[in-house]
């Protein structure tokens, strides 16, 4: 009886050894990681001075505060965002490269465009700025002062107006909206990818209509050399509230940015949940959101998860009206 006594005793105790085991190694394993230990590099793809250059910059500066490294930022422009994206894919998934770009970037995903999904290809880290400020815009020289007095010239004279268009890209889905809800046709030429080099054109006289987040375009606006048709808003943005919104001019256009940051898939959980949690820390600081509304934008947090659902349901919805086209 002893002996079978000691034996259950001994069995007992090489279990609790063997539980006391694991339970370090799991602990060990979890605490391997310990992100960010040295510079991480966001890679965004479009030139310096934009919309996204300027949030970019914006929210690593506060990403700095929070997680005690420094974040550098490589504009990397190419192949209308496809190049830079197309280069994070295939970075090491270290942590130590991600990439931010903006949800317009998913109609290239919708036209074919880019041979890739924006969300199954990435490791999506969620989304921490709203910017609803897409302005359609004429030159003062044009003599409209009002939408629907370019919709009645562009009506009388159909593809005479011209609109600079990136194909494939949210210019392009704009322009769809505009075309059938106005009932016209637009000369829709592409004049180059980059904001700077659309605005420039514009501003040269090569094209006469051009979309642009307000903030690329104010100081023109401001001097009068250029007059907004319209925010491409569901309502009209209280940092800017004289400019009408097309849905209160009775036309169905509508387009908006969200700006997300995203890891090389297959980046380790404890990562992302690391970047995540930041992330929506700084959406929450009062400093962090009065310098984003200096550029008419608004700090907004959406989780990966809502971040991954959110986009597939846009790509869906953009291809409805893409598919049209």
């Amino acid at each position: 009886m002893k002996k079978k006594l000691s034996i259950i005793i001994m069995c007992l105790a090489f279990l609790l050894i063997g539980c006391s085991s694991n339970n370090s190694k799991e602990n060990i394993s979890k605490e391997e990681i310990n992100w960010p230990e040295k510079t991480v590099e966001i890679t965004l793809p479009y030139n310096a001075g934009g919309d996204t250059d300027l949030y970019c910059r914006t929210a690593a500066k506060y990403l700095e505060e929070e997680l005690g490294q420094t974040f550098v930022i490589v504009n990397k422009a190419g192949g209308s965002g496809i190049v830079a994206s197309k280069e994070i894919m295939a970075s090491k998934p270290d942590g130590y490269k991600m990439l931010f770009n903006h949800t317009a970037a998913l109609v290239q995903e919708t036209t074919g465009l880019a041979d890739f999904s924006y969300t199954d290809d990435f490791a999506n880290a969620g989304t921490i700025i709203e910017d609803s400020t897409y302005t359609l815009v004429a030159r003062a020289d044009s003599g409209w002062n009002t939408l629907e007095e370019m919709v009645e010239e562009a009506k009388e004279s159909p593809k005479k107006i011209s609109y600079s268009i990136v194909h494939g890209s949210v210019t392009h889905y704009v322009a769809e909206q505009i075309e059938k809800s106005a009932g016209i046709e637009l000369n829709k030429l592409d004049v180059g990818s980059s904001s700077a080099d659309r605005t420039a054109a514009f501003l040269g006289g090569q094209v006469d209509l051009l979309v642009v987040n307000y903030i690329n375009i104010a100081d023109y606006i401001e001097a009068g050399t250029v007059v907004p048709l319209a925010i491409l808003s569901t309502e009209r943005i209280p940092t800017i509230p004289d400019v009408p919104t097309a849905v209160e001019q009775g036309y169905e256009v509508v387009s908006r940015k969200l700006y997300e940051f995203k890891f090389p898939k297959d980046t380790d959980q404890q990562i992302v949940d690391t970047f995540t949690a930041a992330l929506e820390k700084i959406s929450k600081n009062e400093e962090f959101q009065k310098e984003v509304e200096k550029f008419h934008g608004q700090a907004f947090y959406r989780s990966p998860e809502l971040t991954s659902k959110e986009d597939k349901e846009q790509v869906e919805d953009l291809s409805k009206v893409m598919g049209e086209s």
